[in-house]
């Protein structure tokens, strides 16, 4: 059904999906950037919709192998990497801030920082991981929390604004 579903996307050179694609026609891809999806991603969604949302033309959205999207919403105006074997609830992810384009009212209204997700990375639902960020792979982002600055690798965190809660226990250590 995947292929089915995301045949118009297939078609469209600035959207690249790898073999595999797990999903029931609840994914949007808009604008006119660059959207990779490596292979095995899986956008089965049961409730809401996962839109990967490019804003300008060299806007670039990597989501990377294994991934799971569960109605997360990106936005892109530069670039988001999501690492390999992520879980993405219906968090809110964008390299930008959603202001009006009137620079009088808001100087920061067209500044873009990267955002990187790197492997392995759990993020709950009606999260937002604001420009800039970067998330230490194996780490956990709680619900609700809004992460406005980077989470170290191994981690759970959670909040507003996001912090560490407690490190996560390594596998190898226990006895």
């Amino acid at each position: 059904m995947g292929w089915l579903t995301t045949l118009s996307y297939r078609l469209n050179r600035r959207v690249t999906i790898g073999p595999g694609l797990l999903g029931n026609g609840r994914l949007r891809i808009v604008g006119p950037g660059r959207v990779t999806l490596a292979g095995q991603v899986n956008a089965w969604s049961h409730a809401e919709v996962n839109r990967l949302v490019t804003t300008n033309s060299d806007a670039v959205i990597n989501v990377g192998r294994n991934t799971r999207l569960n109605g997360c919403t990106i936005v892109a105006a530069e670039r988001v990497d999501v690492g390999a074997d992520c879980v993405l609830g219906s968090c809110e992810i964008r390299d930008h801030l959603p202001f009006p384009r009137s620079a009088a009212q808001h100087p920061q209204a067209d500044l873009a920082a990267p955002v990187m997700i790197e492997e392995n990375v759990w993020i709950g639902g009606q999260v937002s991981v604001l420009p800039g960020v970067r998330i230490g792979r194996d780490s956990v982002i709680g619900m609700h929390a809004v992460v406005f600055s980077d989470i170290p690798r191994g981690v759970i965190a959670g909040g507003n604004p996001a912090r560490v809660l407690r490190p996560l226990e390594d596998p190898d250590r226990r006895g």
